[in-house]
């Protein structure tokens, strides 16, 4: 049981940290207006969100 609480509170650290990622590379890309949004597109594409 304690095995498995440490596996869940480890996905969970991951998950939090994706969402930190994503959150700021959204207001990056607010910021950053004059930058295509098929480049962002494509290169989003291209992150390792599922680790």
């Amino acid at each position: 049981m304690v095995l498995s609480m440490e596996l869940i509170e480890e996905e969970i650290e991951i998950y939090n940290s994706k969402m930190r990622l994503l959150s700021w590379l959204y207001d990056e890309i607010k910021i950053q207006q004059d930058i295509s949004r098929d480049l962002l597109n494509e290169e989003g594409q291209k992150l390792p969100l599922n680790l």
